[in-house]
């Protein structure tokens, strides 16, 4: 197995690998890459819907079959993520998967399956970064601070629809899943590290806050979050594999193609609760 990072915060290349056929030897080095590098790349890799859960089982848990997003009738915990002509993307923004729930995700492995000729990225950010590029005062200004998330952005997009009674779908469902509260700096439950855990798509506010207070001190931290130099982009091809840690991690999908056919299978492993730092 070859790891090779890619930049200094974020990201590394594993070759000579199959996820579907890893003994446990192999399992803990690969293991140990994504706690160290956040997010791991693979190329070829060949899995069928029943060997992406398996292999994503090693990690812990399964989420449950998630709430609106479309997904394989065979392998309910498979979401699908496709894009196919007259149905483009739809707006893109910086997250962490499902901070809406009162235990976010641990990770989520994105399998590629059909990608257009170009475009199409993924881009990953290191939160772990964005809190050692702060000061001391800015870190123990933050150490105290709590966010509401909710499930609120995707009302009118690809994966809503009109109920009977003329209503959002994905409002419906939203209210099943109300309001909760995460740290805003989170402790690593295996590293230790400090990371800030917010995201545009997600968060709604910092509490105790005024609004506008609020508001000045996310976009702060999402404008941190943006800097090259604490990226990672990823090129899909067939057959490739990311893996990342939502802990301390952000992305970002690039919408540039249009509507080609693009087509990805996503399974995300459960988190614990978390702690603050």
């Amino acid at each position: 197995m070859n790891i090779t990072p890619l930049s200094p915060h974020i990201g590394a290349l594993v070759e000579g690998v199959e996820l579907a056929d890893l003994n446990d030897g192999e399992f803990d080095v690969l293991y140990r890459a994504y706690l160290d590098h956040k997010v791991l790349f693979f190329h070829n890799q060949s899995m069928t819907p029943e060997q992406h859960m398996s292999f994503a089982k090693r990690f812990g848990q399964l989420e449950p079959v998630h709430p609106f997003f479309p997904h394989l009738e065979e392998q309910e915990q498979v979401v699908v993520i496709e894009t196919s002509p007259g149905s483009p993307p739809s707006k893109s923004y910086w997250h962490t998967d499902l901070t809406w729930q009162s235990i976010p995700c641990r990770c989520s492995i994105l399998h590629a399956q059909l990608c257009p000729e170009a475009g199409g990225d993924t881009i990953w950010t290191s939160m772990e970064a964005v809190w050692l590029s702060l000061t001391p005062n800015e870190q123990n200004a933050l150490r105290r601070l709590t966010a509401t998330h909710a499930l609120h952005a995707f009302e009118g997009s690809r994966y809503d629809s009109v109920t009977e009674d003329g209503q959002s779908r994905v409002a419906k469902i939203s209210t099943q899943y109300p309001p909760v509260t995460h740290p805003l700096i989170v402790r690593h439950p295996e590293t230790g590290n400090p990371t800030v855990y917010v995201n545009e798509q997600f968060t709604r506010e910092v509490d105790g806050l005024s609004n506008e207070e609020s508001e000045v001190l996310l976009n702060k931290l999402y404008q941190r979050a943006r800097l090259p130099e604490f990226q990672i982009r990823f090129s899909w091809q067939p057959g490739a594999v990311a893996i990342w840690d939502n802990l301390s991690t952000q992305h970002f999908a690039v919408t540039d193609y249009g509507d080609k056919p693009r087509r990805l299978h996503r399974v995300t492993v459960r988190g614990e609760e978390l702690k603050s730092y």
